[in-house]
């Protein structure tokens, strides 16, 4: 019989073996290397949270907190990647008179060294013992669970409601937001919470089929929605920062504020696709 922590185990096991088996590509900075791994961490912390009353709580606690580290190493370096091309794209798309060469001169520079200073803090974190630990922790974690004596012999009906959890929480997240539309910090926590919901569907699609896949795409398209909802507020942040530096150059900062003001109409748009996959998503039944 398949037990809900196989379906559980089995997850985490082709997560580890993503980022054991990218290691070497992250170093080298290779393509896409550093997004698949930061990906496969965070599917593991999504699904040791969703799924914490399964194992022994001070072993969840601890994987989670270390796969937070490595994220946050992975995180940046990836940031200013997504940050130039999105900005380099959307720069294209101004008139002549606004997408001076200066502008794009200027931003590939700063983001180019914002991505190698942010590389090599990561290629440094991974030549620690603490690293080596959280590889060692996360694979023996998989060969042999601290699964909770209560939760040993649990069939895979289990899941369902450990996975209304995390809907749950996206549910109380998203009422918060929806007082104040304009709080990206909060619309920003219910992306978080509405990525869990979709790892952790991802998750049970194994044992589910069609009605966890379903469910899956659905926090996909709430997670896109308001992934781009927030890359707009990191995007006028940068952008602010550079209309300040150009002016103070004396290079005129028209460029970064046509860039700013097409975040902000991005911004609203992405927030209404997000709020719509919302109510989507939170409609549909558990498997």
């Amino acid at each position: 019989m398949t037990t809900a922590t196989d379906v559980v185990i089995d997850y985490l096991r082709t997560q580890a073996d993503v980022i054991a088996g990218r290691a070497d590509d992250v170093l080298a900075d290779a393509p896409d290397a550093v997004h698949r791994s930061r990906v496969a961490t965070r599917r593991s912390r999504s699904a040791l949270r969703t799924f914490a009353p399964l194992f022994r709580r001070g072993q969840v606690r601890a994987l989670r907190d270390e796969l937070a580290w490595h994220a946050d190493h992975l995180g940046a370096p990836r940031d200013a990647e997504v940050l130039k091309e999105r900005l380099l794209t959307a720069l294209v798309s101004l008139p002549d008179a606004q997408a001076s060469s200066t502008v794009g001169e200027r931003l590939s520079a700063s983001l180019n060294d914002t991505h190698a200073r942010a590389h090599a803090s990561l290629v440094e974190s991974m030549d620690t013992e603490r690293y080596r630990e959280l590889r060692d922790r996360l694979a023996q974690f998989v060969i042999d669970p601290p699964v909770r004596q209560s939760a040993r012999t649990a069939g895979i009906d289990a899941l369902p409601g450990l996975l209304d959890g995390a809907v749950d929480r996206v549910r109380r997240l998203h009422e918060r937001a929806s007082e104040i539309d304009e709080d990206a910090h909060r619309w920003h926590e219910v992306r978080k919470a509405a990525k869990a919901a979709r790892y952790c569907s991802e998750a049970l699609t194994p044992a589910f089929g069609d009605p966890a896949r379903t469910l899956a795409e659905a926090w996909e398209q709430v997670t896109e929605a308001l992934g781009e909802h927030q890359d707009t507020v990191v995007a006028e942040a940068y952008l602010v920062t550079e209309a300040v530096r150009a002016d103070e150059a004396g290079d005129s900062p028209a460029g970064y504020l046509a860039l700013i003001a097409l975040e902000l109409r991005v911004r609203e748009e992405s927030l209404h696709a997000g709020q719509s996959a919302l109510d989507a998503a939170l409609a549909l039944p558990l498997p």
